[in-house]
């Protein structure tokens, strides 16, 4: 709670409403923000074509619309058709941060939508830069939010940043033979895969298919 100084004006009179917002105007803008974001994502996921597999950046790099469709064509050859549609198709979603002064409620917008995306269903594979790594391999919630790297990289010659417990939960992507070869940027890309916590059939399918592209992406 913001330290109040001085008197408080009486409720709802003009001078309470420039207090208030003196005092508020933080709370007030970063709620707003994070419903705006809320209702946006509901309606996004509501309207959006149905994909096999949800594929999530998150980082500071620009990823142009030829690297995003090589991407969603690249990693489709390692999924299952699991809506049964005749197709293999997986949407890449490019969460970009701005870190620039006076963005602080866009990129706080972004992180809210980002958080969004973890209980998605077919959303199981993350790639996020070394900034963006770090924060959450720092949470106390990472066991439970995304697995560990032996999972899919036991073997990996690659970088793998670590929780204060010695866990790796990310795996470099520097030296990947698949997207090298492809032309796709990943200098600065590290690998993530959530944990499965759902039962039903097709999110256990989508989630043996995010194993399977992390197992080709490390190479």
């Amino acid at each position: 709670m913001a330290e109040k100084y001085g008197t408080v004006p009486p409720k709802f009179t003009k001078a309470w409403w420039g207090y208030f917002w003196d005092y508020y105007k933080w709370h007030v803008i970063i709620t707003v923000a994070a419903v705006v974001i809320a209702a946006v994502t509901i309606v996004q996921c509501a309207n959006r074509p149905k994909y096999d597999m949800n594929v999530i950046y998150a980082g500071h790099m620009n990823y142009s619309d030829e690297e995003i469709e090589k991407m969603q064509n690249l990693l489709s050859e390692y999924i299952e058709d699991i809506d049964g549609n005749g197709k293999k198709s997986i949407f890449f979603q490019p969460l970009m941060f701005s870190d620039g002064a006076g963005n602080e409620e866009y990129d706080y917008a972004i992180q809210t939508k980002l958080d969004f995306t973890f209980t998605d269903d077919y959303t199981f594979v993350y790639l996020m830069d070394e900034v963006e790594a770090k924060l959450y391999i720092q949470r106390k919630s990472i066991a439970d939010t995304f697995e560990n790297v032996n999972k899919y990289a036991a073997d990996t010659s690659a970088e793998v940043l670590r929780s204060e417990d010695g866990t790796g939960y990310a795996v470099s992507l520097k030296d990947s033979a698949l997207l090298k070869e492809n032309g796709i940027y990943c200098d600065d890309l590290y690998l993530l895969v959530r944990v499965n916590n759902e039962n039903d059939e097709k999110n256990t399918q989508s989630y043996e298919d995010a194993l399977r592209i992390a197992k080709e992406l490390v190479k």
